[in-house]
């Protein structure tokens, strides 16, 4: 049966639905209950800020300059089949996410050139617990940087929307997935074959490790989103044991505006209050030398 429509990037929508319901049930099941109100509202606060400003803003801007820039370009791929465009957008998004995302992390390095990078990007580690909600926790400036934003509007405007469309479903899917409070994979983390397969996609308790630090904690180590082919490749692949002993940024955390919007700085640079259990500096001594 034909389908009486294309699958355009619209259709994936629905995927919100899946992750508000995901979230609905992390909180019904009491997962939630280390969330704080902190947590929660800068969430929500950098959800909708970018959904409403930065994303589509810079969304058009690519699409605009492309325009300008490469007029004849506009739906050169057009012709593709839908499978291989899919692929296409899959294997360059994630493998340039991959080092923007780690060279967001090499910024964790004291004075590192990057170290700016490290705090547009750091608002979405700092929370204290994971949730799928955490997928939506980001500073307004890292749509800027992460390909998810300009490679997809570029891709859109090379006429690949289809492809776009039917990337963004495992893509928004397996985020939350790796994401959310429950590690699937808890139970299988020493079979062999799981431990291969690891190999090459991101698995759930190796996303919680990146998020983590302690024991079976790596910031440092699995960048990718959906594949950990490119961490096994360039040598920053991480197969935990278990969950971290503990989530967040090391240290102490800064206003909650800072992390929103640096660099914008609009409320200054004061930090916030600790409590007495507040965590180390994340240094050498915490997790070893970055990458």
């Amino acid at each position: 049966m034909m389908l009486d429509h294309s699958f355009t990037p619209s259709d994936a929508l629905w995927v919100y639905l899946a992750t508000l319901i995901i979230f609905i049930l992390e909180a019904v099941t009491g997962r939630l209950r280390t969330y704080t109100r902190r947590d929660f509202g800068l969430t929500m606060l950098t959800f909708l800020t970018n959904s409403v400003t930065t994303r589509p803003l810079m969304a058009l801007a690519v699409g605009y300059l492309a325009a300008w820039l490469v007029p004849a370009g506009a739906g050169f791929a057009a012709s593709l089949p839908v499978w291989q465009a899919a692929l296409i957008v899959f294997f360059t998004v994630e493998f340039a996410f991959y080092w923007i995302h780690r060279w967001g992390h090499v910024g964790q390095k004291k004075g590192h050139k990057l170290a700016w990078l490290w705090k547009i990007h750091r608002t979405h580690h700092s929370a204290t617990t994971m949730n799928s909600s955490i997928v939506q926790r980001q500073n307004i400036f890292w749509a800027v940087f992460t390909p998810h934003i300009w490679m997809i509007a570029l891709f859109i405007y090379a006429g690949m929307g289809q492809g776009v469309a039917i990337y963004l479903v495992p893509f928004y899917l397996w985020n939350t997935f790796t994401h959310m409070h429950w590690r699937a994979d808890a139970r299988v983390l020493s079979n062999p074959a799981f431990r291969a397969l690891s190999h090459v996609f991101i698995m759930p308790t190796m996303h919680h490790a990146h998020h983590g630090y302690g024991k079976n904690g790596k910031m440092y180590c699995n960048y990718g989103l959906c594949l950990s082919v490119f961490d096994w490749m360039f040598g920053t692949l991480f197969l935990p044991d278990g969950q971290p002993s503990r989530y967040r940024v090391p240290g102490g955390q800064v206003h909650w505006a800072e992390e929103a919007f640096y660099p914008l700085n609009m409320f200054g640079k004061r930090p916030e209050k600790q409590p007495a259990s507040s965590q180390p500096a994340y240094s050498a001594a915490t997790e070893g030398d970055l990458h």
